[in-house]
């Protein structure tokens, strides 16, 4: 396999022999044996072993490769389950930096690509980062990082909710960025929900030590502790910890959520990213307040409970569920 592998970061392989690579880097431990050579490969470059028009080709390469890496190994994982686990592994990306070692040119001559994984409506996407760190994309969520992760840095952002079961690295931290907080970890598990139409963003840690970072000033606004759930208000940037029972907060990746005293408009949103549902409802009813647990149920399962607990009644308008008020059930409770 050496063969074939100097022969790709020579841009010389030919489209059958980068198939052949791709399916075998598909294995952890294959792109562990891809990385020694790779750092072999670089040692020849420092000793002025370069194929002429060797740079060239390789940009254009990592580019291409880049692209066809990813298609093809989304069109392996396409299933009609209703959860999509998704282990996702840009080759290419951990490769990137490669050029940097070239005639002892620095990296500002690499372009910087981004690559970002999606989670939709009604799916939850498990990754595996370049580093080997494993996150759990849940509905309606995105995560980002570009193509100097795991080389450089290892900065994510983050829109939406997501677990985390970072790789230990003491002199590259792993940093999240969620907007208005950064979270910073050298390797650990924790959650992050930063839904951008939520008033806050929730940082659960589960094992290990996270930094919650002010992204402007660079200072440090709390570090939490195993067990920990921090509340981070977007509005005024009022940080509140407490202890909680951390399974609460990370069940979702088994397939279960937990409502606990929230609000119909933020009920109705969870309700939307998990059944792919879309609502509307009247203002009147926004702020009632709802507590419990959905796992295998129906969507009518769980609107039958909120007509229960609140004088609400659902009416199906086309393909949108509206929400009103009960007027009948409003007469009883004012008698």
């Amino acid at each position: 396999m050496r063969t074939l592998i100097f022969k790709y970061l020579e841009g010389s392989a030919t489209d059958s022999e980068k198939a052949e690579l791709l399916q075998w880097l598909r294995k952890k431990e294959n792109r562990i044996v891809f990385h020694s050579y790779k750092l072999e490969w670089r040692k020849g470059l420092k000793n002025g072993q370069i194929t002429v028009g060797g740079e060239e080709s390789w940009n254009r390469l990592q580019e291409k490769l880049w692209q066809k890496s990813y298609n093809r190994w989304q069109e392996s994982l396409k299933t009609q389950q209703f959860f999509r686990y998704a282990a996702i592994f840009f080759f290419a990306l951990s490769i990137g930096t490669a050029v940097w070692h070239f005639s002892g040119q620095s990296s500002r001559n690499i372009q910087e690509t981004t690559t970002s994984v999606i989670a939709e409506n009604g799916q939850i996407s498990k990754i595996e980062l370049p580093d080997g760190s494993l996150v759990w994309l849940n509905s309606g969520s995105r995560i980002s990082y570009n193509n100097f992760y795991a080389e450089q840095n290892r900065q994510v952002e983050l829109s939406g909710e997501a677990y985390f079961d970072v790789a230990k690295n003491a002199e590259l931290p792993l940093v999240v960025n969620c907007n208005d907080l950064y979270v910073r970890v050298l390797g650990t598990k924790f959650n992050v929900a930063a839904y951008s139409w939520e008033e806050s963003i929730d940082v659960v840690l589960e094992e290990g030590t996270v930094e919650l970072v002010n992204p402007v000033a660079k200072t440090t606004f709390s570090e939490m502790e195993s067990g920990q759930r921090a509340q981070f208000s977007k509005e005024n940037s009022a940080l509140q910890v407490n202890d909680v029972n951390t399974s609460r907060f990370t069940a979702w990746k088994e397939g279960m959520i937990n409502i606990y005293d929230q609000p119909l408009k933020d009920v109705v949103k969870r309700l939307e990213i998990r059944y792919n549902q879309e609502f509307i409802y009247d203002k009147e009813i926004e702020d009632f307040r709802y507590t419990f647990t959905i796992e295998n149920e129906r969507l009518e399962e769980i609107i039958r409970v909120m007509e229960q607990i609140t004088p609400v009644k659902a009416i199906q308008q086309n393909d949108v569920i509206e929400l009103k008020i009960d007027e009948e059930k409003m007469r009883k409770v004012d008698r």
